[in-house]
Formats: structure tokens, sequence, C-alpha cells
């Protein structure tokens, strides 16, 4: 569904990534581990058109999308859950929800869209007209997935979702993601904590410093005595 080939990304002078390739079926799910810095939302970025790169080529269902505006990409089927939630905070959490099906015209679809969110996330019903600001960390981070989903995607890139979230939150997203997966909705994710991110997926790509240094089936990638030193303690 999702073909990355020879993708560099350039801040400036400042090579972000250096020749990455990687794919993603369709209905699978897919993780991007590494440190802070290492290139993982440049990455996502790049993929929605947010950035732009240097060279390379980013495929969606064999279509090229390399250079598209994220409007048009978010149109073809792909959903970007940004890093740090990037909610409205002063707008209620189903008007936050509304804004991710700007690019919907069946209203009917999105009312469904909607109802499933909800069921997902029982507390962003009972809080539909609270401010989103007022939320907690973790009910933020439900909204803004909520949001994602609320344009239908095919695809789901979601940017460091557990970040600043306690463990009791990080297992609740994890369980909420799995009834995602059932779905049929293929999912990328990229994602510091690594252990999170390894039981999340089926096949797991490790970026350092902006190349791809490993990758593998998940169950295998978390043996790895390099995996282990470097993100699992």
């Amino acid at each position: 569904m999702l073909e990355v080939k020879g993708l560099t990304v350039h801040y400036g002078k400042a090579i972000a990534l250096k020749k990455i390739s990687l794919n993603v079926e369709e209905k699978e799910t897919v993780s991007l581990i590494g440190p802070n810095g290492s290139g993982k939302s440049t990455l996502l970025k790049t993929i929605i058109g947010l950035l732009k790169p240097s060279s390379g080529s980013i495929k969606f269902d064999g279509e090229e999308i390399t250079g598209l505006p994220p409007y048009r990409i978010v149109r073809l089927g792909i959903a970007y859950c940004p890093e740090r939630r990037r909610l409205a905070p002063d707008m209620t959490v189903e008007e936050n929800l509304e804004l991710g099906a700007y690019v919907r015209k069946d209203r009917e679809k999105v009312r469904e869209n909607l109802n499933f969110v909800y069921e997902l996330f029982p507390t962003l019903k009972e809080r539909n007209k609270q401010i989103a600001g007022t939320l907690s960390g973790g009910e933020q981070q439900m909204l803004a997935i909520g949001r994602s989903l609320m344009s239908s995607p095919r695809l789901l890139l979601l940017d460091e979702p557990t970040l600043g979230l306690a463990p009791i939150i990080k297992k609740k997203i994890l369980e909420t993601l799995k009834e995602i997966q059932k779905t049929g909705l293929t999912i990328f994710i990229a994602e510091q904590d690594a252990l999170y991110a390894l039981k999340a997926s089926k096949r797991t790509y490790v970026i350092e410093h902006g190349k791809i240094v490993l990758q593998g089936l998940s169950k295998e990638v978390v043996s790895q005595d390099f995996i282990k030193k470097s993100y699992l303690g």
C-alpha cells in the first residue's frame, strides 16, 4: 500500500533522512522505532506532504504522491496523527472530531465514523461538549487519534502516540489500536517507546541518524541483542 524508495530530506544543509526505503502492506501494522531526533517524525511529515524531499519516491497504492499537498494526500486515504496531538484547544471534543472530517462530503458516513470513535473511546462521548484544552494528556491523545479516524482513512500514520503518557494510558492506547486493527485499517506508527511499538506491530524498522539500520518481524527484532541493549534496557 505504501512504498518509500530512496527518500532523502534536508533541513537546510543538514541531512535529516538518507535514502530511506520501506514498505507497508495493506491491513498491516508496521512500526518505526528510533531515538529522539533520528528522523521518525520527519519521515511521517514527508509522507503526508508537510515536508518536501530532496530526492526519492513515495507511492500509495502504486500512485506517486511525492510532493503532493497534504489535503490531496488526505483525500487519497492517508491520515496523520501528529506528535503532541496538535488539537484546537478552545474547541469542544466533538468540534475537534468534526475537523478531522473536513474533506468528507457524505454526512451520514461522517456520523457513522463519529459513533465508531465514541465506541473506541467512551470517555470522548461522555465529554463531547467539553473544551479540548481542559482534557488530560491521555484524553487528548485519544481525541487526536479519533480525529484522524474521522477522515475514514485506509492508512493511518501515528507519530509518537504514547509520548508523555503514563503506563496505564499507554496500555489503553495499545488496546484501542488492537481494536482498530480488527477493522482492516493499515497503520504505520513512529514511536520512541520501542517495547510499545514492537507489541503493536507485525513488522518493525529501526532508524538511527536518518538511516534504516535494522528491519524485520517485530517478534524477531525484539530478540536482537542490539535492540535489547539500546532500546529495552
